[in-house]
């Protein structure tokens, strides 16, 4: 945590909101750390303002909670004219996993143990290779323990991701990196989801975000899904609501996705993506790099999609995206 949280507070970035959680992520997994959904939060002051940092600091992080023992590195670095620059990394350790090799032969079988610290009524583990859609794997889970095997057949890097039914809903509880037959890079690679350049031309984060949609089903050869104002309603509503309760989640109080579709009156089959980044071109990338969030991208059997976007006051978005496909 310390070593990202160095990272951080070396970087040049002037505010959260600038801040790439792809490359937050990697950084992690590169120091091996596992977790999921890092917090990062960053203070640019004078030398003599210590005090005002650390109330700062204190109310940032009783702003969230994912219900899990948190772990935290904080680092402080001088600057110039008397200034400094504090910089801390906040998780909230869902699940530990035992420890799996980062490079592997092509075509090595590779298992996956993990132990939750959370209670999950399911839990399945998903990989995402270096092509085509993620890939569900057959999952042992009993007592809080979780276990799969997988084939890393073919060369590049492979992603693990732990989707857990919790509190709040689904939602990743630890994502891994292997890598068959390449040495992994130093730094997190740039990328980008397919069609992120609609971002740079498309003012509205909204628009911009259903431009992104369909250029990523696209990519994949499946057929655009049509723009559903009931259901950008229903994800506007969510989004807000994740605003308010400072949370990324499927249930912020007012019930899952299937609940809030049944309160509305639809007969749908509905999927659902969350996410909170600082464009909405990052928040695009953040989901098409989740194995579980690419599967609702690509699900073949949607037709349509509504996409909420609550900006907030640091300059970051909270994003919902509601999938369905009619009965």
């Amino acid at each position: 945590m310390i070593r990202v949280a160095t990272q951080l507070a070396e970087q040049q970035t002037e505010s959260v909101a600038e801040l790439d959680v792809h490359a937050l992520s990697y950084a992690l997994r590169a120091a091996g750390a596992p977790y999921v959904r890092p917090r990062a939060w960053l203070f640019d002051g004078r030398q003599g303002e210590v005090e005002t940092a650390k109330a700062r600091m204190r109310r940032w992080l009783g702003s969230f909670s994912d219900g899990a023992t948190r772990r935290c590195g904080v680092v402080v670095r001088q600057r110039g004219d008397s200034r400094m620059r504090v910089a801390a990394l906040a998780v909230d350790v869902l699940a530990d996993l035992q420890p799996l090799p980062t490079r592997a032969r092509i075509g090595q079988w590779l298992e996956v143990r993990a132990t939750l610290r959370v209670p999950a009524a399911e839990a399945k583990l998903v990989v995402l290779g270096p092509r085509g859609a993620p890939q569900p794997l057959p999952t042992s889970f009993d007592d809080g323990r979780v276990r799969a095997r997988f084939n890393a057949d073919y060369p590049g890097a492979w992603l693990v991701q732990l989707l857990g039914s919790v509190e709040g809903g689904p939602r990743p509880l630890l994502e891994a990196l292997v890598f068959a037959g390449v040495e992994p890079p130093r730094t997190a690679a740039i990328s980008k989801a397919p069609g992120e350049e609609a971002a740079s031309t498309v003012g509205d984060p909204r628009a911009a975000l259903y431009a992104m949609v369909n250029a990523a089903r696209e990519s994949e050869g499946w057929a655009p899904l049509a723009r559903d104002a009931r259901l950008e309603a229903l994800a506007t509503e969510h989004a807000e609501a994740m605003r308010r309760m400072r949370e990324t989640a499927h249930d912020t109080g007012d019930g899952d996705l299937n609940q809030r579709l049944e309160r509305a009156g639809f007969e749908l089959y509905a999927g659902e993506n969350v996410a909170h980044a600082g464009s909405a071109a990052l928040a695009q990338r953040a989901l098409w790099a989740s194995p579980s969030h690419r599967e609702n991208l690509l699900f073949r059997g949607y037709d349509a999609v509504g996409i909420g976007v609550a900006p907030d006051t640091d300059g970051t978005l909270w994003v919902c995206q509601i999938f369905s496909r009619s009965r």
